[in-house]
């Protein structure tokens, strides 16, 4: 093999190893993720408020998967809320989205009822 073939290859797996190292570095600086999170801190009717709570069926958390959905509160600092529940979203808009949905704003309307809920929606860290 002559040397102008071993450089030109030696350049191609170079320019071909680059690509690889800048397609992975590119696909870490996605935007970070978003989280909706609901603390209900006091509940009037727990029977009615779970009820209203299962009838919003779990499809309809478009574009974002529950982390946590109710479950054991273990105290920390201060005093913890009743039930809490948080929802991963890919970006801050689309928890947004979901939150203005109207199918959102129907459960939080039907919950309220039954409780007294205080939810944000936060912006997590790019990875």
């Amino acid at each position: 093999m002559t040397a102008q073939i071993k450089l030109a290859l030696t350049l191609a797996s170079g320019f071909v190893i680059c690509c690889i190292g800048f397609g992975a570095l590119h696909a870490q600086n996605k935007a970070p993720a978003a989280y909706w999170v609901t603390e209900t801190l006091e509940m009037s009717d727990q029977p009615a408020f779970l009820k209203a709570i299962a009838a919003v069926p779990r499809q309809f958390v478009f574009r974002g998967h529950y982390i946590v959905l109710g479950g054991k509160i273990t105290l920390g600092e201060g005093a913890p809320p009743r039930r809490i529940t948080i929802i991963a979203f890919d970006s801050l808009e689309k928890a947004q989205q979901w939150f203005n949905s109207p199918v959102a704003a129907a459960a939080r309307a039907e919950a309220q009822k039954f409780a007294k809920i205080r939810s944000y929606i936060v912006e997590g860290v790019a990875n």
